[in-house]
């Protein structure tokens, strides 16, 4: 028994093929070998029995004796587990996880090993997989800027924290991490407990959403949709909840403006009575009732929201399933449209013109139906009088006269145009009042003559087409078109029939015709408001969504460019600003008027709101001729336009994407050209760009210097370094200039040009400015009095109203004189919106703070700018230095600019002075001030150069600068401070 025991044991570890099963002696020499060591490991029992373990081991394993080391615990402690690469016969590597069993005998004689080996080499890697997939999802949620996500503790304490949450929320990680969220609510919400009602309901039902205000750290408030989900781990246990925050406030806006255009649509409907006109979902039911419904029909709103649309029908009618039959009629071909009997409320009977029209999203979903009814009883009644009494007349010869008089007293008073025609002549026999006024015709010329004499040929071929259509199948036939009449081009609705006379001999077509104008420019002038921008009657931004889709479809399957356009109007907001809104919508209107005009056809031209316009190109061939349409809406708009009296001036700069290479959604394509008008904005405006790969590895690269300096302002790693200035001996410090320094603790020393457009762009150099007058002002209040700082302000600080404010306030708060201050500004502050900018130099002056124009002979340079403001110092900049040697025209320009200066007894100073040859060349041409590195790098306050000893030793020193500092940027054209 026993033997077959072992037998059946060793038979059984044979069969084994998913693990390596095998013995070693105990100095580790292979005893034995199974199935699954083969598949694992490559040997053969024949190859590897009777030789060491170790093999099994790289070369470096083996030299710090990991074989025999794991044989030792095993011997000692009875087990050995482990996991690493194990090799193959034919040197491949796998992942294996081992395990060692000492072996040992009745009387406890160790007699070897038992070793088991399985291969984890997939294990390994679906767990380096899933690590990898754990990491990119975390790294997603802290790089998504629009939306908050956090985590929270059961108790509802904040465990982590997102960019999205520290841009919508204003906090900062290592502000918020450990606070309660209800910090979020308003104190009347916390007071209320809402935060931990909201928590439980969440822990209830797995999903607490909603939406509401939420407060930021500022104390402004947000209109926020809130998601709340509780986490729990395999065992079910909750570990937290994950929350998710949107600022929908400018949704919210503009849903409340959709609601608004929706509300005055509404009441256009509601306020028609003449016709019944409602709403069905899908399944037939009315879910909304107009006073034009409830008059025709006598139910209430309340009454009859909700109900199946059947119940107008009669019993016989429901029965034969006509209702429905309808609805499938306007869902498969967009349209039903008949004449029949209705039921109102109290259950009588009224003729009535019924139009059921399928309504689609712009996704192509079915969400209902529009039915409009009109009450024609009324109409027919007058037919059905015409056809009896004609019936009576033929009846009864003795009282032909007063029935063909009576007749005539109908056909007169019928208020739709009534025209009765012989069948084989076509002569006209009976003609109404309402006939003659539309289509300008008396009885008398008309009457025993053809239509088609009477009447233009579009009009008499109209009304022929409908008498031979009746003519040739019985029943009602009708048709409208808008034709040319007497009284201008009107639209006709018109039916034809045919009444049989006396006998089969004798026919009539009687032609009732409605002229329709009136209701279908109704109709559509609704269509219109729903379509179209109410300023300048443009396509809005559903309509030209729609188009933009069409066009893509279309030129997908005909193997065509589709191309879209985003265009923003340069220096608008100065004229809105200056001149009042009403200026500005009249300049909308004249500049929407232009860009029109210089489209083609088939192309569509929206405002998506404010200055900013798309316009969508189909059918292109090939990609300059997107560039040919964009550089002639630029150019229609260049010159100037005259509204109220005033010539007023703007640019135009453009973005284009094309639908190629993969941009195929219109989400996509609309985000691509926003992207490149951003670019055409950013390179000087009034041009255009396109989109291109390195514009959205662009943008995300902005995106992360972005963030790394709203982290650098708040953790303080920019510093100023100021430069010497020094007069005309060279001997003296008379003041410093303040630059901008960026040291990053991973990229190290960043430079301003990569980094002050940034701050330009998203508004922090604003705050970027501010912390360089403040830190300039209280450090130059240590120095002596006899030394000054200048501080450079960009352009875009000049747009902001508190300017002047900030500049006073860095003065009283760090003692500073204000002569000691010195702003630079360049050219460019006195391009954009001149009058105002000037204004606020004007009050900088006031101050006692002395004014320098920067750059002076580069860009825009032009001696306006000299007489528009009185300059306390120009700057000559360094190019001209550095090419003075070598270029007669930049020794001249020098000369001019120190000629005119001494003429306006403006202080000159020269940027860039790197050697003794042009300090000496430049005081010899009129220079009153220097600075370069001639004189000294840009430093620390600390460590700033405080004295020169001499001509020889401020050499010396400017070389030893120049050994230590291997590059230092210098001050850049449009940045705060570089």
């Amino acid at each position: 028994m026993n033997e077959n025991n072992d037998v059946m044991y060793r038979l059984l570890v044979q069969s084994v093929i998913d693990y390596a099963l095998y013995m070693l002696t105990p100095d580790g020499i292979v005893a034995n070998w199974n199935a699954g060591a083969i598949r694992a490991k490559g040997y053969q029992p024949e190859e590897i029995i009777g030789k060491n373990f170790e093999c099994f081991y790289s070369a470096a394993d083996r030299a710090k004796n990991l074989p025999q080391r794991g044989l030792a615990i095993a011997r000692e402690t009875g087990r050995y587990e482990v996991e690493g690469w194990r090799y193959r016969k034919d040197g491949s590597a796998f992942w294996a996880h081992v395990v060692i069993d000492a072996v040992k005998d009745d009387e406890g004689t160790l007699i070897g090993f038992a070793k088991i080996t399985r291969d984890c080499t997939e294990q390994q890697a679906r767990l380096a997989e899933q690590r990898a997939q754990e990491q990119k999802f975390r790294l997603l949620v802290e790089g998504v800027t629009d939306y908050a996500i956090y985590m929270l503790d059961p108790e509802g304490h904040v465990v982590n924290w997102n960019e999205g949450a520290r841009r919508s929320k204003g906090y900062n990680a290592d502000e918020i991490v450990g606070k309660h969220f209800s910090c979020f609510y308003s104190e009347k919400d916390q007071q209320a407990k809402l935060p931990q009602a909201n928590l439980k309901t969440a822990y209830r039902t797995g999903r607490f959403e909603e939406q509401g205000w939420r407060y930021r750290k500022d104390g402004t408030s947000f209109w926020a949709h809130v998601v709340i989900d509780a986490v729990h781990d395999d065992d079910g246990k909750l570990i937290g909840y994950a929350k998710i925050t949107r600022d929908c406030t400018e949704q919210q806006r503009v849903l409340r403006e959709q609601r608004e255009r929706e509300q005055v649509f509404r009441l256009l409907v509601e306020g028609v009575s003449d016709y019944a006109i409602y709403m069905l979902d899908p399944k037939g039911k009315v879910v909304n009732w107009n006073a034009g419904a409830h008059r025709a029909k006598g139910y209430t709103a309340e009454e009859i929201v909700g109900k199946h649309f059947s119940c107008f029908y009669s019993a016989q009618d429901r029965l034969a399933r006509t209702p429905e039959t309808n609805l499938h009629i306007a869902y498969t071909t967009g349209r039903f449209e008949d004449q029949g009997w209705r039921y109102r409320k109290d259950g009588s009977a009224f003729w009535a013109h019924v139009v059921i029209e399928s309504i689609y999203t712009d996704e192509g979903k079915l969400i209902g139906y529009a039915k409009i009814t009109r009450d024609c009883t009324e109409v027919r009644e007058y037919e059905q009088q015409i056809l009896r009494a004609k019936d009576l007349a033929e009846q009864n010869s003795a009282q032909m006269a007063s029935l063909s008089t009576f007749l005539d007293t109908i056909i007169a008073n019928i208020p739709s145009c009534v025209i009765v025609e012989d069948v084989v002549s076509r002569e006209v026999l009976l003609l109404n009042n309402k006939a003659e006024q539309l289509l300008g015709l008396k009885i008398k010329e008309v009457k025993g003559k053809m239509l088609v004499d009477c009447m233009p040929s579009e009009l008499s071929s109209y009304f022929a087409q409908l008498a031979t259509a009746a003519q040739r199948n019985e029943g009602v036939h009708r048709n409208e078109q808008l034709l040319r009449t007497r009284g201008g081009e009107k639209i006709i609705n018109a039916s034809a029939s045919l009444i049989h006379g006396n006998d089969a001999r004798t026919n009539y077509v009687l032609l009732i015709a409605d002229d329709v104008t009136d209701q279908r420019a109704a109709d559509a002038r609704i269509h219109h408001m729903a379509h179209h921008d109410n300023l300048t009657s443009l396509p809005n931004r559903v309509l030209f969504s729609q188009r933009l889709n069409e066009a893509l479809r279309t030129d997908f399957d005909t193997s065509k460019i589709t191309a879209a356009l985003c265009l923003d109007l340069d220096n608008f907001k100065n004229v809105n600003d200056a001149l009042g809104h009403q200026v500005g919508d009249d300049l909308l209107r004249a500049v929407a008027g232009r860009l029109r005009s210089a489209l083609r056809e088939q192309d569509t031209l929206a405002r998506n709101g404010g200055d900013e316009f798309s316009v969508v190109l189909p059918g292109l061939t090939h990609q300059d001729e997107a560039e040919a349409v964009a550089q002639r809406l630029i150019e229609v708009i260049r010159p100037s336009f005259n509204v109220d009296g005033h010539n007023l001036s703007v640019g135009l700069s453009i973005g284009i994407s094309l639908a190629a290479g993969g941009l195929t959604s219109p989400d996509e394509l609309l985000r691509c050209a926003d992207m490149a008008l951003y670019e055409a904005k950013r390179n000087g405006r009034n041009r255009f760009e396109h989109f291109s790969h390195e514009m959205g590895e662009a943008a995300s690269k902005r995106r992360m210097i972005e963030t790394d300096l709203r982290e650098a302002m708040t953790n303080r790693h920019l510093k100023l370094y100021y430069q010497p200035i020094t007069n005309g001996q060279g001997y003296d410090i008379i003041g410093y200039e303040a630059l901008m320094r960026w040291h990053h603790p991973k990229q190290g020393l960043i430079m301003p040009l990569d980094f002050i457009p940034v701050a330009e762009e998203t508004g922090l150099i604003h705050t970027l400015g501010a912390f360089a007058l403040y830190e300039a002002c209280r450090e130059a209040s240590t120095w002596p009095e006899d030394q000054s700082v200048a501080v450079n302000l960009s352009p875009l600080q000049f747009k902001n109203s508190s300017l002047v404010s900030v500049v006073e306030a860095a003065l009283k708060d760090s003692g500073l004189s204000p002569h000691r201050l010195e702003v630079e500004i360049t050219e460019s502050v006195l391009l954009d919106n001149t009058r105002v900018n000037i204004r606020t130099l004007q009050k900088l002056k006031t101050l006692g703070v002395r004014i320098a124009l920067d750059d002076f002979g580069t860009g825009y340079s032009s001696l306006s700018y000299l007489r528009s403001f009185p300059f306390d110092k120009i700057k000559i900049d360094k190019s001209f230095i550095n090419d003075m040697k070598d270029s007669r025209e930049a020794l001249a320009i020098i000369r001019a600019i120190t000629g005119m200066s001494r003429s306006l007894d403006i202080q000159i100073t020269a940027e860039g002075v790197e050697s003794s040859e042009q300090f000496e060349q430049l005081k010899i041409e009129g220079c009153t001030l220097f600075q370069g590195y001639y004189f000294g790098r840009p430093q620390p306050s600390e460590t700033r150069l405080k004295l020169f000893d001499s001509p020889q030793g401020m050499n010396e020193e400017a070389s030893l600068s120049t050994s230590l500092v291997a590059v230092t940027p210098q001050p850049g054209k449009n940045g705060v401070v570089l």
